[in-house]
Parts: structure tokens; sequence; C-alpha cells
């Protein structure tokens, strides 16, 4: 498991590899109107190769549905990037297929129906990976505590109606637990699904909410036991910082993830 970073300035593209850094994950434009924010092939390359580091992933934060079920726009949104995925094959270093992480954003409030938002899950994701599948491309679903997809249970429940090679896990423990599924048996669940992880951390107030995010090893979440479930029950090539604020941050949530290797 190699360490990555998603895109910022704290250090310079020399200084990547020497720091401990092998990969970066990049990001699509959001929403279903962002193709004009994409990145070029043409960027993507000269930003790893001047770092001389891999593709760990590429990301598209869409929601995919919205109060009554699938939004189609969003589903076409994420079938253009999963090709755009595709052009990318050859870049990601260690990971076996291209990865495309998506990030749902927060689950619908006023006037839901809530199987119809499942069940538009379902159908979106089911379109967005027999293209996925075709083109030999991974969308790894990052689980979010408020979002569609909440945690490992939720995720198992779609993965057994889409049934596609091609829906994989993005594991970032500090965005569903410990107030969901409890982290040792949702790393243990998801096991061999879990195609990339990340790296960040949380505090709670005494209701239970999210107070903030920060860098690993801020917050609540046990480090040594989320490492060494991760070695244990998945594959997993990269391991991707985030929530750094400052070179400080960023080296000490290195160190933290370090230490537990």
């Amino acid at each position: 498991m190699k360490l990555a970073l998603m895109p910022g300035r704290l250090l310079s593209a020399a200084e990547m590899r020497s720091e401990g850094f092998e990969a970066v994950q990049m990001f699509f434009g959001g929403g279903a109107d962002g193709d004009a924010r994409d990145p070029s092939v043409e960027n993507i390359d000269k930003a790893l190769q001047t770092a001389d580091v891999a593709l760990a992933a590429m990301t598209l934060h869409v929601d995919l549905v919205g109060p009554q079920g699938m939004v189609r726009e969003d589903v076409t949104r994420l079938m253009r990037c999963v090709e755009k995925t595709s052009v990318l094959e050859g870049r990601f270093g260690d990971s076996a297929r291209p990865v495309l992480v998506w990030h749902p954003s927060g689950y619908p409030e006023e006037g839901v129906d809530d199987r119809a938002v499942f069940e538009g899950l379902c159908t979106g994701l089911t379109t967005a990976c027999a293209t996925a599948e075709r083109l030999g491309i991974v969308i790894a679903v990052e689980m979010t505590r408020g979002g569609s997809v909440d945690g490992a249970e939720r995720f198992l429940r779609l993965q057994d109606r889409v049934r596609s090679k091609a829906l994989k896990v993005c594991m970032d423990a500090a965005n569903f637990v410990p107030d969901r599924t409890p982290l040792v048996r949702a790393v243990r669940m998801l096991g061999a699904d879990i195609a990339i992880a990340h790296g960040k951390d949380a505090r709670f107030a005494e209701n239970g909410e999210v107070v903030d995010y920060g860098p690993a090893g801020s917050g609540c979440l046990d480090y040594s036991t989320y490492i060494g479930a991760l070695q244990e029950w998945a594959q997993v090539p990269y391991f991707v910082l985030e929530y750094y604020r400052s070179r400080d941050d960023l080296l000490n949530a290195r160190d933290v993830v370090r230490a537990c290797l």
C-alpha cells in the first residue's frame, strides 16, 4: 500500500517522491454540467510526468439521484467520465484497472421517496457500470454518512442489485465510522472490493454529529486499527491523504500512516 495525495500546493513536484508520495488523485468537474472544468489529458500527463508519480484515481462529485429517484443527466455525466477515465489507461500505477471514484453528495432532504432514491441508485449505477465493465474501468463508491451510500451495508445492498465486477469501494473510514458500521467490520465486509483508500480524520460533538474533518491523526479515528484492517482484509494499491491545511499537517499525517504500515 503506497502513499498518495490529493492535489495541492504544499509540496512541489520535485518533493513528491522524496517525501514518500508515489501517486496523486485528480478530479473531474463536479455536477452534471462539469465537462468544461475537466482537466485535459495533456494537463494530467504534464502533472504526472513533472512529479514522476502515478495517477491513483480520477474523482467525480455528482448525485445520480434526487428526491424522486434517478437524475438522468447525472448518470449520463458519470458515463462520460467513465469514458474519459478509460482514455487514461496506463497511468494508474499499481492499480489493476483505471479507477474512477464516485462521490455522492448529500441525501435529498425534502419531498423524498426513499424507495425511489434507492431504486434510482440501482438503475443509474447498473447503467454506468455496464459501460465501465465494457471499458475495463472500476467505479469506486466513496461512502459518506450524509450521502445516498452511507455505509458498508448500503453498498452491499447496491452491489447485490447492480451485480457488476466494475462496482467497487473507495474506503474512507472517517466518512462513516464510528457512527455507522464499526471500523474493522466495515473493512472485513468490503474486503477485496476496496479499490482505493483515503486518509483523513473526524471529530464529533456529544450528540454524535461531526464537528470537523482534518488530517490523519487529528481526530477520533484509530489509525493503527484502520491500516491494520486494510492490510489484513483488502489489497489496496494507494492510500490517499487529504484534508491537510498546512505542510506540517501533511507531513504529520504521512508519519501517522507510516507508523502503522
